[in-house]
């Protein structure tokens, strides 16, 4: 009994030596050579499967059998170090910046790159970066941070399009958007004007973003990468414990800019200054007006506005499986009354290893975003600077209230001597149904296999869906847009996407510096957009808005479509690396395209590039002081497939007609003339580059020199009025589309960096980045112009065209000279044509090219500072020789009186004797195409990161305050330089059409780690 005992004792002191000993605690914190913290480090105990990732102050805790282990300690940019610890002993590790290898892996086609064996142009952000600025949308990020990458809005309109020019544009009607591929999903962003699809990604779950700019980085995928690709990655778990992390913010936002309008006093001071001018009596109603009220509709209609956003993640995993979860919520009140923006998405990324062979990558996102908007220009006849939200407010007369003493709205032009194009801009505000709703799913599954060593086969498949519901209403007490009886539109539109690809990666190394990849594949996508639009007018009752059309006395006939386009492609690529000096890649890729004619349904777009590790070389291999030094060339060309499908195709329609017996008769009527010899159009880009790091990459400078030439653009032709067709995508009879032009760009891009301060308690960084970019037509049809007007019913002023020696959309008018005696404009007369009193004849033959839409330079300057746990960043940007087409600037001070408005007070000084004559040549000239240069500060933010101590609940948090757009110099007299209200695949560039303005915010949040 006894030894029964004492060895059950003796078992128990086994085993709970054996509980204890599997709970070793090692613990520790992770530095750089500046003592900073390094997130995001992988500490892992050698030869087991036991790692964690460091929190944000660098920390470290896991647990083992062992009492003594070896830790293994690696993260991007550093060199890996391995360290003993003991249990219960903390250790600090300090890395060293792996300056010499350049460790950074950047994103590129089917695939990642460590940056040094880059031999092609990409910029790119990562996370920590991208959240330096709170943007709603992923685009907004990268404003101003990436040279030879320009973005620019349509509108300040919360949600609405946003473009991105890679090295200019250099297409007429085939598109000058960058392909995105999400997560390697290809899409374009196909909605510019309106409800932007790429604002339904939440900006927190990315992970980095890069831009393919040069054709060696961009051809691998072929016919769609002319404009350049985006490429978008969200991010992954990473090993280790849970974390959650929290983030929110608060925003309040004003407009940036108001226009200095007239008041009623001036207003009617102007007036009565023309019937003097003129020798004529004022008008009754003017003669015998009496002031009341003086209405500011700026303040009626512009308000403080605020924006929320708060998002929530989960991450973490073990070496077998690693998740990332996480949901957000943006709600952007606009800063005009009713209009806003309000997203929620979830997302779900998972990364699985099922064995030591057999992988699987999940990425699934669904989003909802409801845009409420503020009635924009189309630029047409219905829905001209008059009738547009924005335009409304510009042009109501100040001289009445907002409301009759009934409740009913007030007309906002008062007197007989005004026109009836405008609405009284409080009813649409407030009045005015104008929404699009965006529900979309996008996600995708990798399937990776190791075949053998370095041999790896990846299978991709990928589905994006998307839909929009678009609803407008305009009411019946809106005398102009509602005709008073009401007038409605409800359009449908379901866009699905699927990707399916196989490719085969296969990695040799003949030594440690050097080894050959290659990359081999094929890919099939199939596009499908369903569009329902319906209209309908004469509502008895508002209260239904669109949801009724069967309450409608007339009901437009419902226009339906199915298009549906197919790209299948076989593409490969192949990089080598000799002893790490010498670099050299090619790629090729075969793309067949379901929208081109049969005569040229595939096309084959190649690249080759090379680098030089000059500072590998003997000679400067030991020179301390230089750490990276890089000679990159590259030619390559990518296509451009962005026209609608079915162009190639004899299409027929069919409409209502009075021939025959009957009325009503359907007759097929030939709208479109066939091209078959359509095809893509094609850019060839040589660039050439050069890197170089300093004092252990202290100092960064990069260097791009590049030449496009894009040929077979394609644009809109007349063709002989014998054809007796046309094409129906335009107007006018006798036209067909055809590739008929070619466009240069020429250009180059600098990026400096600098670490000027990197010490425990301070750190002073500095990124620069410039552009330049000259753009010309060097080939039309016949080297005749084209003109950028969309038809009869293009209400925009434009007077913008494409002429061979010049830039695309360049602006086209008569040059102003100034004023004569009697405050007449003058203008150049370049054939001298009289009328019979001896006035000059200015028309077409007198334009000249008085601007182009584009800048010569554009540049960012974002420095940050860190002392202790403080940080301020900023982010500067600019552009310079530019012009906007100000048509609000056009509208709001014409001469006369006779069918106007208000006016601007500068109206004053433009015509200090206001008069007919002085009407009759109120041209758009070269007064009204104004200088869009600007300098911006885009965002500032002040961070500060609190110390949590021991803290075992809270791992990190932090707080601050920041404001975007809060300066702006410019000389531009509109609402904001860096808009364009016609932009993305329209050929009239660089016009403010009653554009909404900008806003600036301040915001205040918060981030919380658990």
């Amino acid at each position: 009994m006894q030894r029964t005992s004492c060895l059950f004792v003796l078992i128990a002191l086994l085993l709970s030596m054996t509980a204890y000993s599997q709970n070793n605690r090692f613990s520790g914190k992770v530095i750089s050579a500046s003592n900073a913290p390094i997130p995001g480090a992988t500490v892992q105990i050698k030869n087991s499967k036991t790692a964690v990732a460091t929190g944000e102050d660098g920390s470290f805790v896991l647990s083992s059998a062992e009492s003594q282990v070896t830790l293994v300690i690696s993260s991007i940019g550093f060199v890996r170090q391995e360290v003993t610890a003991r249990a219960g002993v903390a250790v600090q590790v300090q890395l060293q910046e792996d300056a010499k290898s350049l460790q950074d892996v950047v994103v590129v086609g089917y695939g990642s790159v460590r940056k040094t064996d880059l031999t092609g142009s990409v910029s790119s952000l990562k996370s920590a970066q991208l959240q330096e600025i709170p943007a709603v949308s992923i685009e907004q990020a990268i404003q101003g941070r990436m040279a030879g990458v320009q973005v620019q809005a349509t509108s300040g309109q919360p949600g609405a399009g946003i473009s991105i020019r890679v090295r200019g544009v250099s297409s007429f009607a085939g598109g000058n958007e960058p392909l995105y591929v999400i997560d390697g999903l290809p899409q374009f962003n196909d909605d510019v004007r309106g409800a932007n699809g790429l604002s339904t990604i939440n900006p927190s779950d990315i992970e980095s973003i890069e831009v393919l700019k040069d054709a060696a980085a961009a051809a691998i995928y072929g016919s769609r990468a002319a404009n350049g690709v985006v490429m978008v990655t969200t991010k992954s778990g990473k090993v280790g414990q849970p974390r959650v992390t929290f983030e929110s913010s608060l925003g309040f936002q004003t407009i940036r800019k108001k226009l200095d309008l007239m008041n009623a006093d001036e207003y009617i001071s102007f007036v009565k200054s023309f019937y003097d001018n003129m020798g004529q009596p004022y008008p009754a109603d003017i003669q015998n007006f009496k002031k009341t009220v003086d209405t500011d509709w700026q303040d009626e209609v512009f308000r403080t506005a605020l924006l929320s956003n708060s998002s929530l993640n989960v991450s973490g995993g073990t070496e077998r499986n690693r998740y990332f979860v996480s949901a957000g919520y943006t709600n952007q009140q606009g800063i005009v009354r009713g209009s806003g923006y309000k997203r929620a998405s979830v997302r779900l990324n998972l990364d699985s290893k099922v064995s030591d062979r057999f992988s699987i990558v999940t990425r699934l996102m669904a989003s909802r975003a409801i845009q409420n908007g503020f009635s924009p220009s189309l630029g047409d006849n219905t829905r001209n600077f008059g009738k547009s939200g924005i335009g409304s407010i510009l042009r109501s007369v100040p001289t009445v209230p907002v409301k009759n003493a009934d409740g009913t709205y007030t007309d906002t032009s008062p007197f007989n001597l005004n026109g009836i194009d405008v609405e009284n801009p409080v009813a649409v505000a407030d009045e005015v149904l104008d929404q699009n709703t965006t529900t979309r799913v996008q996600g995708g599954l990798d399937l990776k296999f190791v075949i053998m060593k370095g041999l790896t086969n990846t299978t991709r498949v990928s589905a994006d869906f998307y839909h929009i519901r678009r609803d407008l209403y305009f009411p019946r007490i809106l005398p102009r847009l509602g005709n008073n009886i009401g007038s409605a539109e409800l359009g449908l539109y379901d866009k699905t996407a699927v990707l399916a690809e196989d490719f085969l990666e296969y990695r040799y190394d003949f030594a440690p510096d050097t080894y050959i990849e290659a990359i081999a594949g094929v890919s099939l996508q199939r596009d499908r957009l369903n569009t329902v639009d319906l209209a309908a007018s004469g509502f008895g009752t508002d209260d239904l808005k669109n949801y009724n059309f069967t309450a409608a006395n007339t009901v437009g006939k419902p226009v339906t479509e199915i298009t549906e386009s197919t790209l299948i492609s076989g593409f490969a690529r192949v990089r080598f690396n000799l002893r790490d000096k010498y670099l050299i890649g090619a790629s090729i890729r075969r793309d067949g395209a379901s929208v081109f004619a049969e005569n040229n349904k595939y096309g084959v777009f190649p690249s080759v590039s090379a680098a030089w590790r000059i500072n590998q070389e003997d000679f400067l291999k030991d020179a301390q002081w230089l750490s990276n030094l890089k000679l990159r060339l590259s030619w390559g060309q990518a296509g451009n497939p962005a026209i609608r499908p079915y162009q190639s195709l004899f299409l027929g329609r069919t409409v209502n007609t009075g021939q025959g017996a009957g009325t009503g008769l359907a007759v097929g009527l030939g709208t479109t003339f066939p091209n078959p010899n359509l095809k893509w159009e094609t850019t060839a880009q040589t660039n050439i580059g050069l890197d170089a790091g300093f004092v252990n990459e202290r100092f960064r400078v990069t260097f791009d020199y590049y030449i496009k030439k894009t040929k077979d653009l394609l644009a809109l032709v007349q063709m002989p009025p014998s054809a007796g067709i046309g094409a129906g995508i335009g107007t006018g009879p006798s036209q067909i589309i055809d590739n008929v032009g070619e466009v240069e760009n020429k250009g180059w891009e600098l990026s400096l960096g600098a670490n000027i301060v990197n010490t425990s308690d301070w750190s002073v960084n500095v990124e620069v980045n410039f552009s330049a970019n000259k753009n010309k037509v060097t080939k039309t049809k016949d080297n005749k112009d084209i003109q950028a007007s969309v038809g009869g019913n293009d209400a925009s002023g434009t007077n913008s065209v494409i002429r061979v020696g010049e830039p695309l959309s360049s602006f086209l008018g008569p040059l102003f000279l100034g004023l004569d005696k009697n405050g007449v404009p003058m203008h150049l007369n370049v054939n001298g044509d009289k009328d019979p009193n001896g006035n000059d004849i200015i028309g077409a033959p007198d334009w000249v090219i008085i601007g182009s839409p584009y800048p010569d330079l554009y540049y960012g300057i974002n420095p940050t500072i860190r002392w202790k746990r403080l940080s301020l960043s900023s982010i500067w940007a600019g552009v310079s020789g530019a012009k906007i087409n100000n048509g609000g600037l056009f509208e709001l001070t014409s001469p006369i009186v006779q069918g106007t408005y208000n006016k601007l007070k500068v109206a004053n000084e433009l015509y200090p004797k206001p008069s007919q004559a002085a009407g009759n040549y109120h041209l758009r000239s070269s007064r009204f195409m104004e200088d869009a240069s600007f300098f911006r500060m885009r965002n500032i933010r002040l961070d500060y990161n609190f110390n949590m101590g021991q803290s075992k609940t809270i791992k990190n948090l932090n707080a601050y305050v920041s404001g975007q757009n809060l300066l702006t110099w410019t000389k531009y007299s509109g609402f904001d330089p860096e808009v364009n209200t016609f932009n993305g695949n329209d050929r009239r560039q660089g016009i403010d059409l009653a554009s909404y303005p900008a806003a600036k915010t301040v915001t205040v949040g918060f981030g919380i780690t658990f």
